[in-house]
């Protein structure tokens, strides 16, 4: 088990601290939150039922990791999260891509994540479904009304 669950985290390290840092987005603590959702998928590696469901499963994990998180930081802190996140680097791609970044950077967290579930790690409507606790139709819809309000900010609708 330890060699699958190493192989395991080196395949998902990348893409839970991203995920992480969707909902805590200050990158120390969104590592943390990564560390211990690593830390709760190695307790429940063992009752993992369907390997081919294993994203899901960990995007699930690392979620509650990050609401648990975000309800203690409340508790702790009389401080509100920042509402602003920064535009992400200029990339060589080009001005659309920068602007697309910024606007999925804008989007309340639950907007952001369904987007980057979707279109960064290529998930299906069905394991953005199951790891969010949302039927397949709803996924879809939300998405939709996402991918509108994007268009909308870019001036493309």
């Amino acid at each position: 088990m330890t060699d699958a669950f190493t192989t395991f985290v080196a395949e998902h390290e990348r893409m839970a601290r991203a995920l992480a840092r969707t909902w805590v987005r200050d990158r120390s603590a969104a590592d943390d939150v990564a560390q211990e959702a690593f830390v709760r998928a190695w307790k429940g590696w063992g009752s993992l039922r369907d390997p081919a469901r294993v994203k899901p499963w960990l995007y699930a994990i690392v979620r509650n990791t990050a609401m648990d998180w975000l309800r203690k930081e409340r508790r702790h802190e009389a401080e509100d999260l920042p509402d602003e996140v920064a535009a992400p680097a200029p990339r060589e791609t080009g001005e659309l891509v920068d602007r697309v970044g910024a606007v999925v950077q804008s989007l309340r967290a639950e907007d952001r994540q369904i987007v980057l579930m979707r279109f960064v790690d290529g998930l299906s409507y069905a394991e953005i479904g199951e790891a969010l606790g949302m039927s397949t139709g709803s996924v879809g819809e939300k998405l939709h009304r996402v991918r509108a309000r994007v268009m909308e900010r870019l001036g493309l609708r």
